[in-house]
């Protein structure tokens, strides 16, 4: 909220809620606190009024997180990053690179989306729940062999090694032996996570995986 009302200057409660995705009642709740805390942040009431901190404070708190580094990449993809449950650290390390630039540099950079969105779902719309996608990042992250429901009693027990997104569809790449395969999550219905642990074969590079999957068996 600091790097917001820094950056943007007054916003009311309910542009806050907007951009933070919380209630225009945690909004206030929150500026009452920091109020407290000695942060000088006030409230005007009344038509043009809104939140707003006092002229020439400025917060530090630019520093990414480990889990806000993690997902740097995706700043540029919201969408993408809230499908794979990293939507929150993702909007907070856009906040703080914003406000790490100069004004006339973050307000070029807000523009973007005023002529340019990305919808990763297909036309059909996207068929495998979020849930289950945030499961297996967890799995791949954490090395844990998970097993996948992929529809008409397909049942795979997979050691899965990242995930690709082509053109609204999801794949994931599992080890196979020393090197990698791809299964298409199209027909994905649930996942079951497992306890065993794995570790990944050595030298697979999940961009190579790709390429040799997109190149087809004609490639080699």
């Amino acid at each position: 909220m600091l790097l917001l009302l820094q950056r943007r200057g007054r916003l009311t409660a309910a542009q806050l809620g907007a951009a933070l995705e919380v209630s225009e009642r945690t909004v206030l709740r929150d500026v009452e606190a920091l109020s407290e805390a000695g942060v000088p942040v006030y409230t005007s009431r009344g038509a043009g009024g809104g939140i707003e901190l006092l002229d020439g404070f400025e917060t530090r708190l630019t520093g990414l997180t480990p889990d806000e580094a993690a997902c740097l990449h995706l700043v540029g993809q919201p969408e993408v990053a809230h499908r794979l449950g990293l939507g929150a650290p993702t909007r907070r390390a856009r906040h703080k690179l914003d406000a790490a630039l100069p004004r006339v540099l973050a307000e070029q950079a807000d523009a973007l989306p005023g002529w340019f969105v990305h919808d990763p779902d297909p036309w059909t719309g996207h068929r495998i729940p979020h849930g289950e996608l945030r499961r297996i990042v967890g799995c791949i992250t954490a090395h844990r062999r998970v097993e996948l429901d992929l529809g008409d009693d397909r049942r795979l027990l997979v050691e899965p090694l990242g995930l690709v997104l082509k053109a609204g569809g999801w794949h994931l790449a599992v080890a196979d032996g020393s090197s990698a395969r791809v299964v298409d999550l199209e027909g994905l219905r649930a996942t079951r996570l497992t306890a065993q642990r794995f570790s990944p074969p050595a030298g697979v590079a999940l961009a190579e995986v790709w390429a040799d999957e997109v190149a087809g068996p004609s490639a080699g």
